[in-house]
């Protein structure tokens, strides 16, 4: 199996936006407002504002994605809140900004509060931990597009930075810097039209095994659905070290989100492309080739880090748990994964 047999083409989408550059690069200036400034492609987009010199405004969206299916078959909502802001604050963190404020879209085919309840007050929680407000929002039916009992998720957040600390510092980046990662807490939010497709194989043909998996409630959750980690800790990690860039980890692997944090003309060479193993992962590479599962997945590491070896054990001091996976190179690209 892999990630485009599930229906899923990562590649492919990438392409149809790439096709818009030109078009959307033409909205990015608005009279007596201010402008997109940065990289084309970051993690989060960055809006220099004219109003408030040496400030950018930073913003981000995203989804929970399918994960939200296997969240409500296996009824545990409670952390689907937390799933929404970390993938959209993360990529904040990417930029290097602090998140300020935070904004919600549900759709649904009828609003219930058997669900309601608990996917907004999960979302508020995930605000607290953040830091950061939850502004509002926006819950719309749509009966008779979606099913009754059927909701999506979308998160929007905003950040701001002072632009003299913007991320990543590409004139700072040099060969020998180092790639550090920063464990997940498990798949996040990613991948899971494959685990679906691995799960509906598993009931299938292994229907035992399968009922075995899901009996152990505890260990089925902390495994498979485990909410994504909100690496809050960022913000005061850039008070104290050094760091030249973050990617964070999400579809696509490591192949496709650290060369965003890497400037032209370096690659990364991974020497320890796996320090965190994934609960999931005795599963996975039953189903999966390992290339193709370190093109979907996270495979353990949500976040990594570029900077100078001097500032590993100031990085340590905030993530105790930071392990080196490899360092920058001359070249492009990532080597020494999967």
């Amino acid at each position: 199996m892999d990630y485009k047999a599930a229906g899923v083409n990562t590649e492919y989408a990438q392409q149809l936006i790439l096709n818009l550059k030109e078009r959307i690069s033409k909205t990015h200036t608005v009279p007596g407002v201010g402008s997109v400034v940065g990289q084309y492609g970051g993690f989060a987009g960055r809006f220099e504002l004219i109003a408030i010199p040496g400030f950018d405004a930073v913003a981000a969206t995203d989804g929970v994605g399918t994960k939200t299916q296997l969240l409500r078959r296996f009824n545990y909502l409670e952390g689907i809140g937390q799933d929404l802001v970390a993938m959209c604050v993360n990529d904040l963190f990417c930029a290097g900004a602090t998140p300020a404020f935070f904004l919600d879209y549900i759709a649904c085919g009828k609003l219930s509060e058997s669900w309601y309840n608990r996917v907004l007050s999960s979302i508020t929680d995930a605000c607290a931990l953040t830091p950061m407000a939850l502004l509002g929002g926006e819950t719309a039916e749509h009966p008779g597009v979606m099913p009754d009992d059927d909701f999506d998720l979308a998160g929007f957040a905003v950040g701001f930075i002072p632009r003299e600390r913007v991320l990543p510092d590409f004139a700072a980046q040099r060969e020998g810097d180092l790639v550090i990662g920063i464990p997940s807490s498990g798949l996040h939010s990613n991948g899971y039209s494959l685990v679906r497709k691995i799960f509906q194989d598993l009931e299938k043909n292994n229907p035992a095994e399968f009922q075995t998996m899901v009996a152990d409630r505890e260990n089925f959750l902390s495994t498979w659905l485990n909410p994504t980690r909100i690496y809050k800790e960022v913000p005061a990690l850039l008070q104290s070290a050094a760091i030249k860039g973050i990617a964070h980890i999400t579809g696509g692997g490591i192949h496709e989100n650290l060369p965003r944090a890497v400037r032209q003309g370096l690659g990364a060479r991974i020497e320890n492309a796996e320090p965190f193993r994934l609960k999931a992962a005795s599963v996975l590479e039953k189903f999966v080739e390992r290339d193709k599962l370190f093109h979907t997945f996270n495979m353990g590491t949500g976040l990594i880090l570029i900077a100078d070896p001097s500032e590993l054990s100031k990085i340590r001091g905030v993530y105790a748990e930071a392990q080196v996976m490899g360092r920058l190179v001359e070249g492009q690209g990532v080597t020494g994964v999967g």
